[in-house]
């Protein structure tokens, strides 16, 4: 692999610090030019610093629902990347979560058996444990939420959705919203995180495969709740969380407009629309969530998690 100079690498760190943040922010196109602007960088085209910002950007396709964009990107890594490489095997979970919004579940399957055949080719136990811990949990979102898409095409009612979240927030606790939420999910969902564990996750190593949650608490309401809500959040983030948006202004300086019209339920209507997703409690409890979390826990939260690695990540797995 070649090696950077000194120079480039002066020019390239503060380009990637500057895409991570427009990847966090949900800035696509930002995050595009920018890596095409990293990619000037570079001479060579399988270099792992190109790849990995690649990736980002792919990634950040992918919850944009430019599905197609996303996928070549990701077929390109695998193509240019080594086996043996982890920067292979994200391509590849990616491109596996990627087949899974499109419906190409066969695909889907194979992809993450792939991975998990060979993620002892991750040295280090550490890092190995924290991508095995990111890629199940987002397999498990991801089972849930493809079985989502294409479940209503009417359009959803953004008055009544909004009086449904207010009644949630007066009735219902968080866990009770999303145990509502859990229950809502669609039974194929169930039965694919079934298939998906049956045919990959549990071919896992022993040792590893201990340090995940039991079949059975994975499929509880809150459980599948959680992971619903968590996808839908990941999609949502940039109606929601735009800095720049009027509905995040009022948001963050509480302002009481914000809590008496239906501004949560309208943003998360249009976005639930673009993945052709019909379920009312989907929209009202999230909405709900939303209002009684504040802008700047909830942004926090519900900000995407890439599901790559990176060196300055701390948490355990």
């Amino acid at each position: 692999m070649t090696k950077l100079t000194e120079g480039t690498l002066e020019q390239l760190r503060p380009l990637e610090k500057r895409l991570h943040a427009a990847v966090r922010a949900g800035k696509l196109e930002e995050a595009i030019e920018i890596t095409g602007q990293i990619q000037t960088l570079f001479t060579d085209r399988n270099h792992h610093r190109l790849l990995k910002s690649k990736l980002w950007v792919f990634e950040s396709a992918l919850d944009a629902n430019r599905l197609s964009y996303a996928e070549s990107g990701f077929r390109g890594v695998r193509q240019l990347s080594n086996r043996g490489t982890r920067i292979h095997l994200e391509a590849t979970a990616l491109l596996g979560v990627c087949s899974l919004r499109q419906g190409h579940k066969p695909e889907a399957k194979r992809l993450f058996r792939d991975v998990i055949e060979n993620i002892n080719d991750i040295s280090s136990d550490r890092t190995r444990r924290q991508f095995q811990k990111r890629l199940i949990e987002r397999i498990e979102e991801e089972c849930i939420f493809s079985e989502l898409i294409g479940t209503g095409e009417a359009r959803l009612d953004v008055d009544e959705m909004h009086e449904q979240a207010i009644l949630l927030i007066r009735r219902n606790s968080d866990n009770e919203i999303l145990k509502l939420i859990g229950n809502s999910v669609p039974s194929n969902g169930i039965k694919l995180l079934h298939e998906v564990r049956d045919y990959s996750v549990n071919l896992l190593p022993a040792p590893d495969r201990k340090l995940l949650p039991a079949p059975e608490a994975a499929e509880k309401p809150l459980t599948i709740g959680k992971r619903t809500a968590s996808i839908v959040k990941r999609i949502a983030y940039k109606s929601l969380c735009d800095e720049d948006s009027e509905l995040y202004k009022l948001w963050s300086k509480q302002v009481p407009e914000i809590f008496s019209k239906g501004y949560f339920t309208g943003a998360l209507a249009t976005t639930l629309a673009s993945w052709q997703i019909g379920l009312p409690i989907l929209c009202s409890g999230i909405a709900a969530i939303a209002m009684k979390s504040g802008a700047e826990l909830f942004c926090e939260d519900a900000q995407p998690k890439g599901l790559m690695i990176d060196r300055k990540d701390s948490d355990d797995g």
